[in-house]
């Protein structure tokens, strides 16, 4: 998997630090109220869809970045035979190390992005670091997004067999002026476990140990959690400290969510608005009642910020029969 430079690292997030908001790149809701930026922005660029949007702040740290040199972005790689122009793929990310450090300078490095968001259902048997090669794929597979389209391991594999050794074609090669050094994964997200209980041993799969993670729950088991009824759900379990809730857009999956007080809601009238959605009658509609919901559980931000709430934990509330549907998912073969 990819990591930064150290002093890169470092430099970047000092950068950060001190930039003027009116630097930063728009957020997916800002494009989407101004429909004429979108349109003066590269082709690539317009996608709101939220992996787009990652890729877009990826291409900002490497412009900005202290001894990063971003050679190409998106550069699809063609080869041209008896039958026509094919398209082999497209390279994410390309770039020059300019500065001394781990890895060394000059070293030209090739990076496949995805924005992931996954919920492990445990398919039980060893624990990933007893377990067999076939039993550590058995446990990346069920990583599975919320809507079960996808799985983590298929996405590793994807990337691995398909995308990495896209780098290393002659096509490629010519087109980049010489030989990558190195082709990673630069995986982000969040990995989101039953009720926040990390099973012990994932280290084995080769996930970071400071990796973002949350929690997924059915609605019964968080009301249990985080009360045990309406009524006794204004705090948290764990703390004295108010508690209010948040239902989290798509297009801020991103960052922690800080909003404002009117942006929040009591665990009562969040619980009765989930199980309404989940018990959505009409046949149009059955998505919202099949599909999960990200909230986050809301503290207030402190003097700094009065009146606004910063989130504390995330998760998934899932509906009913969702944990059957995606252990019917996570048994499908790999793809």
């Amino acid at each position: 998997l990819a990591s930064w430079p150290p002093a890169a690292l470092a430099a970047w997030q000092r950068w950060l630090a001190a930039a003027d908001p009116r630097q930063l790149p728009p957020t997916i809701e800002e494009l989407s109220a101004l429909p004429g930026a979108v349109q003066a922005l590269a082709p690539a660029a317009r996608s709101l869809r939220l992996g787009r949007h990652a890729e877009r702040l990826l291409h900002f740290a490497l412009e900005h970045g202290d001894g990063i040199e971003l050679v190409a972005s998106n550069l699809p790689v063609r080869r041209h035979g008896a039958h026509g122009v094919q398209t082999l793929g497209e390279l994410d990310f390309v770039w020059r190390q300019s500065t001394a450090g781990a890895g060394g300078a000059g070293q030209l490095v090739h990076w496949e992005m995805a924005a992931k968001f996954y919920l492990l259902v445990e398919p039980g048997g060893d624990a990933p670091d007893a377990a067999a090669p076939a039993e550590r794929t058995a446990w990346l597979q069920a990583f599975v997004g919320p809507n079960l389209v996808d799985r983590l391991g298929d996405k590793l594999s994807h990337i691995v067999r398909r995308q990495l050794p896209l780098s290393r074609t002659p096509e490629a090669e010519a087109l980049l002026g010489g030989r990558v050094d190195r082709s990673e994964i630069y995986l982000l997200g969040w990995l989101f476990y039953r009720d926040g209980r990390m099973p012990a041993g994932l280290d084995a799969l080769g996930l970071n140990p400071a990796h973002l993670r949350g929690w997924w729950s059915t609605l019964e088991q968080w009301a249990q959690r985080v009360g045990g009824s309406a009524s006794s759900a204004s705090a948290s379990s764990a703390s004295a400290a108010p508690v209010r809730w948040h239902r989290l857009p798509r297009a801020r999956w991103l960052s922690p969510a800080l909003v404002p007080e009117h942006d929040t809601e009591p665990f009562e009238t969040l619980h009765d608005a989930l199980a309404a959605r989940f018990a959505e009658p009409h046949r149009d509609l059955a998505w919202r009642r099949e599909s999960p919901v990200m909230i986050c559980e809301m503290e207030p931000a402190g003097a700094l910020a009065p009146g606004w709430w910063r989130e504390r934990s995330r998760g998934f509330v899932v509906p009913p029969g969702w944990e059957e549907r995606a252990r019917q998912r996570i048994a499908q073969p790999p793809r």
